[in-house]
Formats: C-alpha cells, sequence, structure tokens
C-alpha cells in the first residue's frame, strides 16, 4: 500500500487549468418535437404543421423524424377513425388535416368477435299410436306372417298376460 506522503505529492504536482482557457461548448441543433413525444404525437404534429399534404408527403417528413414509413401509413388510418384528422379527397389522391390542435390519446376500438349461437338439432318427435289399434282383418296364420319376431313376441306376452298361463 503507497503511503501517504507519496499520494500527496502526486496531487501537488497535478495542474489546473482553470486560469483562463475556454472551454468549447457543443450543441445539437434542436428538432421541431423534443424526444419525449412518442411517435403518435409526433406524427400528430407534423400533420397538424403541414395542412394539406398527401400520404405520401407525409410519410417523407415522419422518416426525416425517425418514424417507420409502416407506423406513420397505419397512424394515418387510425388517426382517420379516431376523427382526430380529416382525409379529404382532391382528385386521384387524399390531403391530410388536423381536427384539433392538440393530440389526444387513445385507440381504435375493435368490434368483439361474435360468437355463433350453437344451432340445436330438432329431432322430429314420433308420431303417437292412434288411440284405437287397427285392426286386422284376416287369418291367424296370415297375422303371423305379417309380424316381426319382435312384434310377435309381444303379442304373445299381451296373450299371456289375457289369458294366464
Amino acid at each position: 500500500m503507497p503511503d501517504l506522503r507519496s499520494e500527496l505529492q502526486k496531487l501537488a504536482d497535478l495542474k489546473f487549468d482553470d486560469d483562463g482557457d475556454t472551454t468549447n461548448v457543443i450543441t445539437l441543433p434542436t428538432t421541431s418535437a423534443p424526444d419525449f413525444l412518442g411517435v403518435s404525437e409526433k406524427l400528430f404534429n407534423i400533420i397538424r404543421d403541414n395542412p394539406g399534404l398527401t400520404r405520401s408527403e407525409l410519410v417523407e417528413l415522419s422518416r426525416k423524424a425517425n418514424i417507420k414509413d409502416s407506423s406513420s401509413s397505419s397512424l394515418l388510418v387510425q388517426f382517420t377513425k379516431r376523427n382526430l384528422i380529416k382525409a379529404t379527397k382532391n382528385g386521384s389522391v387524399s390531403t391530410y388535416t388536423t381536427v384539433g390542435n392538440h393530440y389526444v390519446r387513445g385507440y381504435v376500438a375493435r368490434e368483439k368477435a361474435k360468437k355463433a349461437k350453437p344451432v340445436v338439432e330438432v329431432t322430429p318427435k314420433p308420431t303417437p299410436a292412434p288411440d284405437n289399434p287397427v285392426r286386422f282383418i284376416g287369418t291367424a296364420p296370415q297375422l303371423l306372417d305379417t309380424l316381426s319376431i319382435v312384434q310377435a313376441r309381444e303379442l304373445y306376452d299381451a296373450l299371456k298376460k289375457i289369458f294366464g298361463a
């Protein structure tokens, strides 16, 4: 560890040039919009300060203000939807002017996706059996020939209940 005497000697040998030398101060050029403004507010101020310009002219100005072309183009659409700027048709191109003097924060509200109502399938109701059963006119063997096995079993069970077994 160096001793205190040698460290004090180093400080004594230092020379300070405060005697009259002037230092050069470098100032950066100021931009039209302060750095703390957001991209949206910068673009709004460009439109406000340059009314009547077309989209391509506004995109060029915003590029000089370090705003991406895609951002400025989409912001123009959003500003129009939010009624912050007004697009006026001049022949085949539109020119843009601001509606107010100050930028108003906000966003374009999107519509919520509508959910489709579930479709309920309606099954047809079976037709009820008539109160008066159809009477079969014919012989017993003809009746048995026309019945299915299930129907014949039901007939057998019904007759068994009536006559007993």
